[in-house]
């Protein structure tokens, strides 16, 4: 496979309207495309692609930018990662940086991928070979599995003999790789045990497809009945929504996510036509999932077993959820069912009514909390109240939280002042505390105290490594001002900020080294050509207003090398550190 050593050699390889196709239909007029944005919902195409330059523009949204950016906000990943999947595209791999093409040489988290691919292809052909009324294959028509639905999520059988690790073996991989990638168990001795046998197999994908882990499904009275990879170096339940990979292309169309617990919670409404879901890995929601969430969807509809353990998760991740003003929905899925159950007895049909009528989180808490508190009396009022006012603070929108204690005071027959009022007294408990030296100094990035206690042990090294930073950027730094004082030995000049430059020469960092100040250089760099990049941004908006297309397309430019110049510095401080 032939590899490429720049962006702009990658891009050339490339037909970026081919691209953009994969993602928008479009429309040629003249030189322009034109065609729906993917990025809000619209009825008049207002997303524009330069089949001279490969810029693409929405006047309607403001998003813009070259092909890989466009890879950046459809994938939701970053600037490496796009450029993998341009690479991918043009059939050719992307050298990052100097040395070895990463094809010949992959770091470990490549490794590891490689591997569980190697694993996932296993368990995939044992279950296609599995025999017509072998165990697996019974297992999967008595739970409605179709083959369709298993083939698109990939199921795969963990066979009981074990034979996964020959198989890995022979494809080039040792004993403690697999270790690493959770699929073996080392039992001392030079001994090891698969993780997974007799098991129906779930392969866990991250948001861009990899395979980073698996979820195994007893076959029959085995315990634990599921069982999941540990964490690991490409693996962190935290930071992923089984399915997503799958659905995430719905779920940005929806706008909304159906969020459940478990794998057969996920197969159950994915086949039933339910494709805007995704599962938490069968735990509580987690602050990473969250932010996953927020890439896609604007309302999340919580779809957790009814039983104590799914209620508490469900309040868990309503107050996560608030907290990225994000729209709660909550579906109770009646008897005290999980969605799996319930699909199973009523139908795809039935379910689908079920979530139609999802209740917003309010009424759902509410509910719970009469069920516990009765709400008929003064004092089970107030109860009710005060449980009510932890969530209702964390609604962001001073309106919306507002119009959800009207609400709640109108289910509980009380003034909607009272309810806020116990809202505020909730809030009242978290007021900030005075600030203190040790705040203020909190207050300045960690880099720049770094470069200002760099500055009082080694100015030379200090100013050497400033020599590269541009003065507008020195211009713009809390401590801007004070580090020129420093370096210059103008201690008078210092005198008004004397209190922050003792707190900071004491604090609790040790004294940097010349690597350490260049990183810090390399961070602030990297913060100031971000901000640079959003006032492009806010540019291409205001040119978009006067319909100036000469001049977008100059900025759209401008942005691209911003964000390629961002990114080799990332690159360059990350292999610094």
């Amino acid at each position: 496979m032939a590899t490429v050593r720049s962006v702009e050699e990658l891009k050339s390889l490339i037909d970026p309207i081919a691209v953009y196709q994969d993602y928008v239909r479009l429309t040629r007029r003249g030189r322009r495309s034109l065609g729906l944005c993917p990025f809000h919902k619209e009825k008049t195409p207002s997303f524009s692609v330069d089949g001279d330059n490969g810029l693409f523009y929405c006047f309607g949204c403001h998003k813009g930018g070259d092909v890989l950016h466009f890879l950046q906000e459809m994938e939701s990943c970053d600037f490496r990662e796009a450029a993998e999947i341009l690479a991918r595209k043009a059939g050719v791999t992307m050298e990052f940086g100097h040395g070895t093409p990463r094809d010949q040489a992959p770091d470990r988290k490549e490794r590891l991928r490689s591997l569980l691919e190697a694993a996932q292809g296993s368990f995939r052909k044992a279950l296609e070979e599995a025999p017509p009324g072998s165990q697996v294959r019974r297992y999967c028509e008595r739970r409605g599995i179709r083959p369709e639905t298993a083939e698109a999520l990939g199921l795969g059988f963990a066979r009981p003999s074990g034979d996964l690790l020959a198989h890995l073996s022979r494809m080039g991989f040792k004993a403690d790789e697999a270790l690493e990638a959770g699929l073996v168990v080392d039992r001392g001795g030079g001994a090891w045990a698969e993780r997974f046998r007799n098991r129906l197999t779930f392969p866990i994908r991250d948001v861009m497809g990899r395979t980073v882990g698996f979820g195994g499904r007893a076959l029959g009275d085995e315990e634990p009945k599921y069982l999941n990879s540990p964490e690991s170096p490409v693996f962190q339940k935290r930071d992923v929504l089984y399915g997503l990979s799958l659905t995430k292309q719905a779920v940005r169309g929806a706008e909304q996510i159906l969020l459940v617990e478990g794998y057969m919670d996920f197969l159950s409404a994915y086949q039933a036509g339910v494709t805007n879901v995704a599962a938490t890995l069968g735990t509580a929601l987690a602050d990473g999932q969250v932010r996953l969430v927020k890439r896609y969807a604007r309302e999340v509809v919580l779809g957790f077993d009814q039983d104590a353990a799914g209620l508490e998760a469900a309040k868990r991740a309503i107050l996560l959820l608030l907290a990225e003003d994000l729209k709660i929905k909550v579906v109770v899925v009646p008897d005290g069912k999980d969605p799996d159950e319930f699909i199973g007895q009523h139908g795809p049909e039935a379910y689908r009514k079920l979530l139609e009528g999802a209740a917003p989180f309010f009424d759902f808490l509410v509910e719970a909390a009469e069920r516990t508190v009765p709400s008929k009396d003064a004092a089970g009022k107030r109860a009710v109240t005060d449980r009510m006012a932890e969530y209702l603070g964390a609604v962001a929108n001073p309106i919306e939280r507002q119009e959800y204690a009207a609400r709640v005071a109108g289910r509980l027959g009380i003034e909607p002042s009272l309810v806020l009022r116990s809202v505020a007294a909730s809030q009242s408990h978290g007021k900030a505390a005075p600030v203190t030296a040790a705040a203020a100094e909190e207050a300045v990035p960690v880099a720049e105290q770094i470069l200002l206690k760099g500055a009082l042990a080694f100015p030379e090294a200090c100013r050497k490594v400033m020599s590269g930073l541009e003065p507008a950027l020195v211009d713009g730094l809390v401590t801007g001002r004070l580090l020129r004082a420093v370096l210059e030995g103008r201690t008078e000049g210092a005198s008004d900020q004397s209190r922050l430059l003792a707190s900071i020469q004491h604090g609790c960092h040790e004294v940097p080294t010349e690597k350490d100040m260049e990183q810090a250089a390399a961070r602030l760099r990297i913060m100031y050509l971000r901000t640079k990049e959003r006032q492009v941004i806010q540019q291409i908006k205001e040119a978009s207003q006067k319909h100036d297309d000469s001049l977008i397309g100059i900025l759209l430019r401008e942005r691209s090398s911003l964000a390629e110049h961002i990114y080799a510095l990332e690159r360059s401080n990350t292999t610094r550190a």
